[in-house]
């Protein structure tokens, strides 16, 4: 399975880390917030077509992640310090 740069979701308050279709694959068989929204449906078709060497590995992660964004499972946590650091000195050097 091609890996991808990983994503983190957060189902049932536990963060999954998402870097393949067998992890999409997986993440899919657990309950959503919503389980018969479109989005979610068409992941899961596009995932099947995918392992069935129908689609591309890239369209189906791509399917996987607009279901996850649509149902709010990304969470955006807060820079750490050192980066905010980071980005402080980033901007001193503009």
């Amino acid at each position: 399975m091609t890996a991808f740069t990983p994503i983190s979701i957060y189902l049932n308050g536990k963060a999954m880390a998402i870097a393949s279709i067998a992890d999409a694959a997986k993440a899919l068989q657990q309950t959503w917030p919503s389980m018969d929204k479109p989005s979610r449906r068409e992941a899961i078709r596009m995932i099947e077509e995918c392992l069935a060497g129908h689609c591309s590995h890239q369209a189906a992660f791509a399917a996987f992640e607009a279901a996850a964004s649509e149902q709010g499972l990304f969470e955006q946590k807060p820079p750490s310090a050192g980066l905010r650091k980071f980005d402080g000195v980033a901007e001193d050097l503009m």
